[in-house]
């Protein structure tokens, strides 16, 4: 059983982020049309739900379902999982509502600015997300759009959205208390499951990474060359590719589908939604090789092309010397070196090497197949024989270990009262919506009726 270190699980549901990394072509109405506009819209649009005295129109769990699409990147899905998705969404949606009815009800306020906090929070993350505010008015104005309108366009939604979270904190969170004793009770009824440490392995390693030879690379630049100089004569991109190209599509002419940007590795992107439909490219250097690009179709947000790499890969020889500069590193720590420092000058694992190679603490479940066997067999302080794993060779060192066993109260007694209270939150909250949903009118006219 996870013991769920976060209260406030409910109310970060209730209010899940609203703006994508690129705003959905639905998103794009404008808010400043006259009233009537908006009545002719939700005529023609379609009122979905009613809740109280405020409407989710069909476009809006559209919209919710494009931003799960989004973030889930569930682009293909039967429709049993589509009506289910959206069965949740709509119910998801009346909930909310719910609770802003109820915030209404009670007179229930924002705090002065905390509206215009929420939404620079919002903003700060669209513009993280696309790397510069200037890249951000890019986006926004494929779909339209200024960032002035986008927070306009959205004031409304958000202010519900933090209205909701008030009311989960007040009526949810605000009621709840563990105590200790609880805990306690709850720790002896259920040690086995909530106390069960396993067997753990603290795991230090060197990697070292057969390198490719200049000479491997020049090989493969003019291998492209070649293909570069046949296709400017007229050769036929798809033959080349079936001839050339060390990529599993060459067979089919190379061809990469439709992409999206940032859905290939970063030189490859920039390279491609650089160049124009029609256009081939030059040689494009990848940490997979070098690539000659065709540009079939293209618009603002997708490209459909194909390729021919020239794949570059270590070669028996390249194996060869990093196992050997493994071997030789294995030797210095049996000979008195120390092996953190030697992890921080040699390992070619940045992640690690500035930790003195440490790995972390693993259990046998995520130990790697590859180093299970070695690992389990070493005691603490002991070096393995230089072991191969899916990155390169490794000088692994057991630091530590420690044996199953049953956690003491003290050990889980935080988690396990976070646990309890989020079990608590979950039952007031559903409780909560019941009982809203018997007081506040409800009509649901979508054709997708949310299961119970």
């Amino acid at each position: 059983m996870a013991l769920i270190k976060n209260t406030d699980a409910l109310a970060a549901g209730v209010v899940a982020l609203l703006l994508l990394a690129f705003v959905s072509p639905v998103f794009a109405q404008d808010e400043t049309e006259p009233a009537e506009n908006e009545i002719t819209r939700q005529l023609v649009d379609g009122i979905a739900i009613v809740v109280g005295n405020e409407i989710i129109l069909e476009s809006e769990i559209d919209e919710e379902f494009y931003i799960y699409q989004m973030r889930a990147g569930a682009t293909e899905l039967s429709p049993d999982d589509m009506a289910r998705i959206r069965s949740g969404i709509v119910r998801e949606m009346i909930d909310e509502m719910l609770l802003v009815a109820m915030a209404h009800r009670d007179t229930v306020r924002l705090r002065p600015g905390e509206l215009e906090e929420e939404m620079e929070n919002r903003v700060a993350e669209l513009v993280a997300r696309h790397g510069s505010e200037e890249a951000l008015d890019v986006a926004l104005a494929q779909e339209g759009l200024t960032l002035t309108e986008l927070k306009h366009l959205y004031a409304k939604e958000i202010e519900r959205r933090l209205l909701a979270e008030r009311v989960v904190r007040s009526k949810v969170h605000g009621t709840i208390d563990v105590t200790w004793g609880e805990v306690e009770s709850y720790y002896a009824e259920h040690t086995e499951e909530v106390g069960n440490v396993p067997e753990a392995f603290l795991v230090g390693g060197i990697m070292i990474i057969p390198k490719i030879t200049q000479d491997a690379k020049q090989a493969a630049v003019d291998r492209m060359t070649e293909v570069s100089d046949r296709l400017a004569s007229g050769g036929s991109f798809e033959e080349l590719a079936r001839e050339y190209s060390d990529d599993t599509n060459g067979a089919t002419g190379g061809d990469l589908g439709t992409f999206e940007r940032g859905t290939m590795v970063p030189e490859f992107d920039d390279a491609v939604f650089a160049m124009e439909e029609g256009e081939v490219s030059g040689i494009i250097p990848t940490r997979f090789g070098f690539h000659i690009v065709e540009i079939l179709e293209k618009s603002d947000t997708n490209v459909h092309a194909r390729h021919i790499l020239a794949r570059v890969a270590p070669g028996p020889e390249d194996e060869v010397r990093a196992r050997a500069t493994a071997e030789s590193l294995r030797q210095r720590v049996f000979d008195g070196e120390d092996f953190a420092e030697l992890a921080l000058l040699r390992s070619d694992d940045p992640a690690t090497r500035e930790e003195g190679g440490v790995l972390g603490w693993f259990s046998l479940d995520n130990l790697a197949p590859s180093f299970k066997d070695v690992v389990t067999k070493l005691s603490p302080g002991e070096v393995a024989d230089v072991t191969v794993g899916e990155s390169g060779f490794y000088v692994l060192k057991l630091l530590e270990h420690e044996d199953a066993r049953t956690a003491t109260l003290d050990e889980v007694r935080e988690n396990l009262k976070d646990y309890i209270f989020s079990r608590k939150a979950e039952e007031a909250y559903e409780k909560l919506i019941d009982q809203l949903s018997r007081e506040i009118f409800v009509d649901i006219r979508t054709g997708m009726v949310p299961e119970e």
